[in-house]
């Protein structure tokens, strides 16, 4: 005969389904696949090159400055607009160095141009060849749509600024770009990298 508490298996088994039932509201399972990835570097395809007025001179004797980065996919621009229509006519282009392949191009604007308080005020960056032409807001952010770059080929870039007259400028109008490209058009680019 027993003296005390009995901890039998009516005990423990109540207590291991207090455990169940505790580990399934507060643990997560998580199961690991093992896979592996090999990028091989290729020599980028589309990339920006100097148009025929990069580095020429600019409105009240500025240049009108254009740098291509060293592996060719950076692109910084300096211009020099001033009231009314200033229109930069080739200024840099985007070339398809690959003779073989044609690519899908598509300019993503991520940082708006700062003319929101010029009433009127319009930036445009227009992409143009011998038989299309994109023209795109870079008053608003967004992405373009894609745009046929042919086997070989190139695209020139301009960008025409319109500032009213009798409006205080600021000192500067800055805006930021993306140059995307795909040798598909089936999808949209994610909405950021």
């Amino acid at each position: 005969m027993q003296t005390g508490p009995s901890f039998g298996w009516k005990h423990a088994l109540a207590l291991l389904a207090i455990a169940a039932v505790a580990s399934v509201a507060f643990a997560s399972v998580f199961v690991y696949y093992p896979g592996s990835v090999t990028a091989y570097y290729q020599a980028p395809p589309v990339v920006w090159a100097a148009g025929d007025n990069t580095n020429a001179t600019d409105i009240g004797g500025q240049t009108i400055e254009v740098n291509v980065g060293p592996n060719a996919t950076e692109l910084t621009v300096s211009v020099h607009p001033t009231y009314e229509y200033t229109y930069y006519k080739n200024i840099t282009i985007i070339n398809n160095t690959d003779t073989a392949n044609g690519y899908y191009i598509a300019i993503r604007v991520t940082q708006a141009a700062n003319i929101s308080s010029i009433a009127g005020a319009e930036v445009k960056l227009i992409l143009s060849n011998a038989t299309s032409t994109e023209v795109i807001d870079l008053s608003v952010t967004g992405t373009s749509t894609w745009y046929y770059l042919p086997a070989g080929s190139h695209v020139n870039v301009d960008i025409e600024y319109y500032l009213p007259s009798g409006v205080k400028l600021p000192n500067s109008i800055v805006f930021s770009i993306q140059l995307i490209y795909s040798p598909t058009n089936t999808e949209a680019p994610p909405a950021t990298v």
